[in-house]
């Protein structure tokens, strides 16, 4: 039940208030029976049904505020339950390194909005229509056993109709589902590849292609729609056959035969309304929570995974030995590359160069620990960190050929929210190369979507500027300066190469011979008797 994620005295608060909102009903049956027998007897006390009547008014202003903050507390509920779920599969998608952002995307707007709307919220309803229902016919057998008995049989009625059209609900949420996630896929394709789309001239056919599953998908959400609302038609329609129309007939023989009263026999059709209702709507709202299963499924996942903390700060770096590496894919079992062996030690610049395509990223990811190798083992001061990220990480920063820019501030993109000094911010922007850039457009200049408001060099110092702030004692340079002029390389690797606390692996295919020299050491990774280094 997804309300357990909920504040337990906030839940309790709203059962309270749900109690008080299902009185209401029975307060106003019982005050229009009163009424009515009062104006049936012929004592013509009019005064009397006036002074009932600004009751019944009275009671009705205090259960209007009751209903006000009943409101209040399921709106803070919802809102409540949907931050749990949003920050659990928020941290659950980053801590995977989700790489479909189609799929992530999918999960964080619409599935947990159809959990908000057919979950959270119908369970809330279910807690009130279920006081509703228990109030309502205890009061009713406290009126007339008789007529309740009648009321409650001919229920079944309606839950007949249930029963047969809940399954059918249920399969056409599924494919609803499908078709929603296919077409989510469809139309995140047709924006990544228009820019090929509009070089071969295939646009329509791209769009055609997502057009085709956006109908789908109408298609699909349409035949679930009509299910439901055919089979909530059949269940009223049952419901006013059964429910209303036969006990009220019997109802009336008994106010005949002067067995029940005008007031009384009104009070038990709108108290039966008020305990057949409900049942009606706890079935409908019970359908809405199982057209939700397959999205519950998916954040159940988050909900449940325990977040590994990796806030340990790395050790005091001795040397990093990579032993005879060997790695292939899972899946085809092709072999990228074997024996791989390296030695770093602190404060050393290594240079690993191999042609385009022969593993050099993949190895790195084998370094920080979310690849594992099929042979071989890699050591940082001599323990073994093979494969387990969360003891490898931490001695590790990263420049990525193809840097993530956040749309936010420099300072933002440059601390990534962590807490930093003045003077280490400061010191870290100079290193980084920076300061022109900061001192033109400060530190809360916005960068724009994926940086889009820098320039290349730009963004790849920022990227260099998060490696040196997190002080780390290795940083590895994946291909980092592979898309830059050769002026704009040669400064970048300038800052790259100068701290001397620092060990760098940069991984190349290709580099200029100035840049070569600031390196103390290369290994040509592309040799056929595996590693093997040259000095300068």
């Amino acid at each position: 039940m997804s309300l357990k994620y909920a504040k337990r005295s906030q839940v309790i608060w709203f059962a309270i208030l749900a109690a008080i909102k299902a009185c209401n009903i029975l307060f106003v049956a019982y005050m229009i029976k009163i009424m009515l027998n009062v104006a049936s007897s012929h004592s013509k006390d009019v005064m009397h049904l006036v002074r009932l009547a600004a009751l019944t008014a009275l009671g009705q202003l205090c259960f209007m505020m009751s209903n006000f903050i009943y409101e209040r507390v399921k709106m803070g509920i919802i809102r409540d339950v949907n931050m749990v779920f949003k920050q659990a599969n928020l941290q659950y998608l980053v801590d995977q390194g989700e790489t479909d952002i189609k799929n992530g995307l999918s999960l964080m707007t619409n599935d947990l909005k159809q959990i908000e709307t057919n979950r959270i919220t119908a369970q809330l309803d279910m807690i009130y229509q279920g006081l509703t229902f228990i109030g309502s016919l205890a009061f009713a057998l406290y009126n007339s056993w008789q007529m309740t008995i009648i009321f409650v049989v001919a229920m079944a009625a309606p839950a007949v109709v249930q029963i047969f059209t809940s399954r059918i609900i249920t399969k056409k949420s599924k494919i609803w589902a499908k078709t929603n996630a296919n077409y989510t896929q469809n139309v995140s394709d047709s924006l990544n590849g228009a820019q090929s789309a509009k070089l071969y001239n295939v646009r329509d056919n791209i769009v055609v292609r997502a057009t085709k599953s956006a109908q789908n998908m109408e298609n699909a959400l349409r035949n679930m729609n009509l299910t439901q609302a055919w089979a909530l038609e059949l269940i009223y329609s049952a419901a006013e056959l059964f429910c209303f129309i036969i006990p009220c007939t019997i109802g009336g023989i008994m106010m005949m035969q002067g067995s029940l009263s005008v007031g009384t026999l009104f009070m038990m059709v709108d108290l039966a309304m008020n305990f057949i209702t409900p049942v009606v709507t706890l079935f409908n709202e019970f359908n809405q929570v199982k057209s939700t299963v397959p999205m519950w499924k998916k954040t159940q996942k988050a909900l449940n995974y325990e977040i590994k903390e990796n806030s340990e700060k790395a050790k005091k770096f001795e040397g990093l030995d990579v032993k005879n590496l060997s790695y292939q894919t899972k899946s085809d079992k092709h072999t990228i590359f074997t024996d791989v062996n390296l030695q770093v030690k602190p404060g050393e610049k290594i240079l690993l160069m191999a042609p385009s395509g022969w593993g050099k990223t993949t190895l790195l990811r084998l370094m920080l620990g979310l690849k594992k190798p099929v042979k071989g083992k890699i050591l940082i001061n001599g323990k073994n960190v093979t494969g387990d990220w969360a003891k490898a990480h931490n001695y590790f920063s990263y420049v990525n050929q193809k840097p993530f820019m956040f749309d936010d501030t420099l300072r933002f993109n440059i601390t990534l929210g962590r807490k930093v000094s003045d003077e280490k911010l400061k010191e870290v922007i100079h290193l980084a190369g920076l300061d022109e850039l900061v001192k033109k457009e400060g530190l809360d200049h916005k960068v724009g979507e994926a940086g889009n408001g820098l320039s290349g060099g730009q963004i790849q110092r920022i990227e260099i500027a998060r490696a040196l702030l997190s002080g780390r004692p290795i940083l590895l340079a994946d291909e980092a300066t592979s898309a830059l002029d050769p002026n704009l390389s040669l400064a970048i690797h300038e800052t790259l190469l100068k701290n001397p606390d620092v060990a760098v692996i940069e991984v190349a295919h290709k580099i200029s011979p100035k840049e070569k020299a600031m390196f103390n050491k290369i290994v040509d990774l592309d040799m056929s008797e595996g590693s093997k280094n040259k000095n300068n």
